[in-house]
């Protein structure tokens, strides 16, 4: 199971945006090396459109779904979880950082797919 993350719902960004972000990602991801992401075929990103046009970008939802056995690492169940809880708060931070730097602050939400915890960042 690859790595998944969506990003949802976001103000309009355009093509060159949409890449930025993904790129952004893609070398977050990279740098976990739990994750083992060696390049963006390794996990799958999404951006979920929204029909809603009405408050877009105020609130930003990152939903990362790690796999919760990474093979050939032999971590216990409270690892897992550990590494999941920081890996999704890693993602969400460089997403954060992301509007940030195009003078956008929206509250992000990040919701990880171990437990039932929403992070804000």
């Amino acid at each position: 199971m690859r790595p998944t993350i969506q990003v949802w719902p976001l103000p309009s960004l355009t093509q060159p945006e949409f890449e930025e972000l993904f790129n952004d990602i893609v070398r977050t991801c990279q740098k976990i090396e739990r994750l083992a992401v060696k390049d963006q075929n390794d996990l799958i990103v999404g951006f979920p459109k929204d029909l809603m046009e009405y408050g877009l970008g105020l609130d930003i939802i990152v939903q990362v779904f790690v796999p919760l056995v990474i093979p050939a690492q032999n971590l216990n169940a409270g690892e897992n979880q550990t590494h999941c809880y920081k890996v999704t708060q890693t993602i969400g931070e460089t997403v954060r950082n992301f509007f940030y730097r195009h003078n956008l602050t929206p509250r992000i939400q990040c919701q990880g797919s171990v437990l039932p915890w929403t992070i804000d960042v």
